[in-house]
């Protein structure tokens, strides 16, 4: 199949020849490959080069769904659509996705925040994210850390980018600070207002590669996603001067193309970070304990007090940040917490799909 010809600026939102490949039973039905770009209640934006249209589930991807066969499409996914009309399409499959970005979740006392078995999928196919701190209001380490965690156990690398460097004495502090802390991440100190610092982190964002913004209300995504597609494309709120605390200006997630040809996707701001991953993937974001404990005596050591570990040692000696390592223990914990709320909800979560299954099939759904 000569992909280049038959899907033209398709290859702007991501397409390659792997896909093309994935695509060809479903090209075989009449299908159109079209790229998610928007996520609305029961409806969905796709596009396809320079052709957009109002997407739909088919009732067939409903019935897998049911069964739990098929999961919902979220932004970013590549789907087979079906055309029947100028401006609508269904949703007749999903493509394999290259990874899934999870919603970071807030745990109640019982470590659930109400998700039925697993956390929701935020989005699909992402090839960076970009975490945005607030350098003036909300400059926050542990929380990073957070996101750095939940961002690795969904294999996707991550930036830092340091907003409101106008309003903060020393910009290079924050960005030194950071960097002692995460030397593996990149940082970019910006002000989207005057444009100062957007420039580099514009050369970091590659055409045809698709980057998530992930942050807390106020931290400046909107007005920084302004500043990168040179235009208004997103609303913008004042904060509260006390706090910096913003509202939910962004209220659901859109993909922007950008002059560059790299692809932004917004989200709405998070206010608490909760873990949604194993206590395996949460040690092994922590790169630096993780290599320490292959030292350790015994080979389940929690690293809270048995002898011949390597990470207390390391703890002792200033190594280790305190912080960090505190951080490190409560993540686990919040992880351990939500491992179990997967363990009890999975065959509840099994159970109503074959009853919704039933009740489709019977016409009464």
């Amino acid at each position: 199949m000569d992909s280049t010809r038959t899907y033209n600026t398709i290859f702007t939102y991501g397409w390659h020849e792997s896909l093309a490949k994935q695509f060809e039973p479903y090209e075989n039905l009449g299908y159109i490959p079209m790229r998610i770009v928007r996520q609305g209640r029961g409806l969905y934006k796709g596009v396809s080069g320079d052709a957009s249209l109002l997407l739909e589930l088919s009732g067939s991807f409903l019935n897998l769904q049911d069964l739990g066969i098929q999961q919902s499409p979220v932004v970013g996914d590549w789907c087979a659509v079906r055309q029947y009309a100028s401006d609508r399409g269904r949703i007749e499959a999903i493509l394999p996705r290259m990874n899934i970005l999870h919603r970071p979740v807030a745990h109640d006392r019982q470590g659930s925040n109400g998700v039925e078995g697993s956390a929701k999928l935020v989005a699909a196919n992402i090839d960076m994210a970009a975490i945005i701190q607030d350098c003036r209001y909300d400059f926050n380490l542990r929380r990073i850390e957070r996101f750095i965690s939940l961002l690795h156990a969904d294999s996707i690398p991550a930036i830092l980018v340091l907003t409101k460097i106008d309003l903060v004495e020393d910009p290079e502090a924050y960005r030194l600070r950071a960097l002692a802390r995460f030397p593996q991440c990149h940082v970019f100190p910006v002000d989207s207002i005057s444009g100062n610092g957007i420039d580099a982190l514009v050369e970091a964002l590659l055409p045809t590669t698709t980057t998530v913004l992930l942050g807390t209300s106020g931290a400046g995504k909107s007005t920084l996603v302004n500043r990168l597609c040179g235009q208004v494309v997103a609303k913008t709120a004042d904060i509260r001067t006390q706090d910096g605390r913003g509202r939910h200006t962004t209220t659901s997630r859109y993909m922007h193309l950008l002059p560059n040809g790299a692809l932004i996707l917004d989200t709405p701001g998070i206010r608490v970070v909760g873990m949604n991953s194993s206590q395996e993937l949460v040690h092994d974001a922590f790169t630096d304990i993780s290599d320490l404990s292959h030292g350790c005596r015994f080979s389940d050591c929690t690293h809270t007090g048995e002898p011949g570990c390597q990470v207390l040692q390391a703890l002792r000696e200033g190594m280790i940040e305190q912080d960090r390592y505190f951080n490190y223990l409560r993540l686990g914990q919040e992880a351990q917490s939500w491992e179990e709320v997967v363990r009890q909800r999975k065959q509840k979560k099994k159970a109503i799909g074959m009853l919704q299954y039933r009740l489709r099939r019977e016409g009464n759904l």
